[in-house]
């Protein structure tokens, strides 16, 4: 369902800010890096962040494991890590897939009134042309 458009980063989210809540690009930065440094801060202090009707972001330990390195082929182990992750709400999913719904659905409308192509015959039967008897006449007689 993901478009394959353009990948939408951290300049356009600051633009869209500065749209929405009329500030300057400037200022929106501001309040984008602050709220960003802000989740980044709670995240380290606690470990879950929960964002109603939005979702979850929370700190995943990964255990030690072994790996192979893809240049040597050599076994290798791997260090236990931390993972962050996110879980999407109900309500935000609910949201997004909607509005999918509606898009295909506009799509649709727009090109309802086109009638569908008629199918085509799998084969054509095959009629032989009427030869007439003369030309099977002459046609014998030059076999002799």
């Amino acid at each position: 369902m993901a478009k394959a458009a353009r990948v939408i980063g951290k300049v356009d989210l600051v633009g869209n800010v500065a749209q929405i809540t009329e500030l300057t690009k400037e200022n929106a930065k501001k309040a984008t890096n602050a709220v960003l440094e802000g989740m980044q801060a709670l995240l380290q202090q606690s470990g879950k962040i929960q964002l109603a009707k939005f979702g979850s972001f929370t700190i995943r330990k990964t255990k030690s494991r072994r790996g192979r390195n893809p240049q040597t082929g050599q076994p290798i182990l791997i260090p236990p890590g931390v993972r962050i992750a996110f879980k999407v709400s109900k309500t935000w999913k609910d949201a997004v897939l909607a509005r999918e719904q509606e898009q295909l659905k506009d799509k649709v409308r727009i090109h309802a009134h086109k009638e569908a192509p008629k199918a085509k015959p799998v084969f054509k039967p095959v009629t032989k042309p009427a030869v007439k008897p003369a030309a099977k006449a002459k046609a014998k007689g030059n076999k002799r």
